[in-house]
């Protein structure tokens, strides 16, 4: 079994940044990865693991297109309110789902609402996997209008940025028919979060907070 690293495609003498879409796969995901195979580019998706058997195809084509399928949670709890049985199983459960359909080891994940504590961060080390936060939050999520997205990203997005985006909303998805395209002309790398962290920092710590 691989795992979701791969740093080979950058090149460090143009910007590079990582979109990132939680909460999926959804309706819209197979959209945004026509407009990343069209012109191109790669993201990284943070799924949930409960919604992985039913995307399979999602899931597979985002993995073909180079781009990465990483765990979010199954089901999206707040981490640092439930057990550390229950945080286990909320990674465990999803990193074997996504695996199912992929082969391929997630070697980090994203918490639900960024919310974290040292409980969650020894548990991410134990597992062996770094906790994956961002640096531009458009609240896509909050204002579900895609004319305020593209402007806070299209403004605020600078070299080595994670930006966080959620596949769930249609609005998302009609911010980046417009965005990805734009990003790209201007000269920015659109790479997955492994090859961005690993390009930056080099190895990765598990149990490390990565934004």
């Amino acid at each position: 079994m691989s795992s979701t690293l791969k740093i080979d495609r950058i090149d460090p003498k143009k910007p590079y940044i990582a979109l990132t879409f939680d909460d999926g796969p959804s309706k819209y995901t197979s959209r945004i990865l026509d407009i990343l195979e069209q012109y191109p580019g790669r993201a990284s998706f943070f799924v949930q693991g409960n919604k992985v058997a039913e995307n399979e195809s999602i899931i597979r084509r985002a993995m073909y297109m180079n781009c990465e399928v990483i765990c979010h949670s199954w089901d999206h709890p707040d981490m640092t309110k439930i057990s550390g049985r229950a945080i286990k199983k909320q990674l465990i459960d999803t990193i074997t789902a996504i695996a199912r359909v992929t082969n391929t080891a997630s070697l980090m994940f994203r918490p639900p609402y960024g919310y974290i504590n040292e409980k969650v961060e020894k548990i991410a080390a134990k597992l062996g996997l770094t906790i994956i936060l961002w640096s531009v939050d458009p609240r896509d999520w909050d204002t579900q209008n895609a004319a305020e997205v593209y402007d806070y990203i299209k403004w605020n997005v600078k070299d080595k940025d994670i930006v966080l985006c959620h596949d769930v909303h249609k609005s998302t998805l009609e911010a980046m028919i417009y965005l990805i395209p734009e990003l790209l002309e201007e000269g920015c790398q659109l790479v997955t979060v492994s090859e961005l962290l690993q390009h930056k920092y080099g190895e990765l710590i598990p149990g490390k907070v990565y934004t």
